[in-house]
């Protein structure tokens, strides 16, 4: 029996089985737990692209409820798809449509993204996958994360010389030596291939956003520790967006290296949760 049916069946709320061409809902809770511990979950997003621009479930990939009967050949019957809109409507007719194409698992998400309240992506569904196209090899893909890792740990370290907040020092330099640890382990998987010296212009911060736009979209106040922690978790929401994404379109060993590092996102997004957690 596969692993995500077992989770699935302990969802009290979820009745599904192999066999099963029904669709069942969840609720913003169950959905979360299950992301949280199953990559066989397939996310669909059925706005429009305005509405998906605005934001997301990290990892979903877009598919208008309109253009949907006609992009089913991207998503694997074999595996649970947890279909949501802006409040329930257009996925609960999206996930009938899914069921009765042949899709045996499918979550329809109760109250859709209206009310989502876990992490979330934001920009249109092609963002900052020219980093990972379907094209590069294993060592580019490795390459291009390094230098995502190195670009934020470099910016941690100059908000480091911009705050006078003492307590916001110690965060910028928390974070900034939690991403060395990120960047090494990349270098590890690297193996024989160098590790680039100097990322210049050539990478973007983790998850192809400006971070800049990340703080003006969450208006963050760097004299509060709250908002500085609750930044670096947007940008792991997003990192954790883009490698799940372009993990949709990779093959082989580089889509299996895209899916840990997505896996890895998650890790760190809880680890940054603890943060808010401490007295």
């Amino acid at each position: 029996m596969p692993r995500w049916l077992n989770l699935l069946k302990s969802i009290k709320s979820v009745l599904v089985s192999p066999g099963d061409a029904g669709v069942a809902s969840i609720n913003a809770e169950q959905a979360r737990d299950l992301l949280n511990t199953e990559p066989e979950v397939q996310i669909v997003d059925v706005r429009q692209p305005k509405e998906y621009r605005q934001g997301h479930i990290p990892g979903a990939r877009l598919l208008p409820v309109a253009d949907l009967d006609e992009k089913l050949d991207v998503l694997a019957k074999d595996k649970p798809v947890l279909v949501y809109c802006a409040i329930g409507g257009r996925s609960k007719v999206a996930a009938h449509m899914l069921a009765g194409r042949g899709f045996h698992s499918v979550l329809n998400l109760s109250g859709g993204f209206k009310a989502w309240n876990g992490w979330t992506g934001f920009g249109d569904s092609e963002l900052g996958l020219e980093h990972f196209s379907a094209s590069v090899s294993l060592e580019q893909t490795l390459k291009a994360a390094y230098l995502m890792e190195a670009a934020l740990e470099a910016f941690y370290r100059d908000m480091i010389g911009k705050v006078a907040d003492p307590e916001a020092v110690r965060l910028f330099q928390t974070l900034a030596d939690v991403e060395v640890k990120h960047k090494s382990a990349v270098a590890k998987r690297m193996g024989d291939v160098d590790a680039p010296k100097d990322f210049g212009d050539e990478a973007v911060p983790e998850g192809g956003m400006p971070l800049e736009e990340h703080m003006r979209r969450l208006g963050v106040d760097l004299n509060r520790s709250e908002d500085i922690v609750d930044f670096a978790m947007a940008v792991e929401a997003q990192a954790l967006d883009l490698y799940s994404r372009a993990a949709f379109q990779a093959k082989g060993d580089v889509r299996s290296f895209l899916e840990s590092m997505a896996a890895e996102e998650k890790t760190h997004l809880r680890q940054l949760g603890e943060l808010l957690d401490r007295p």
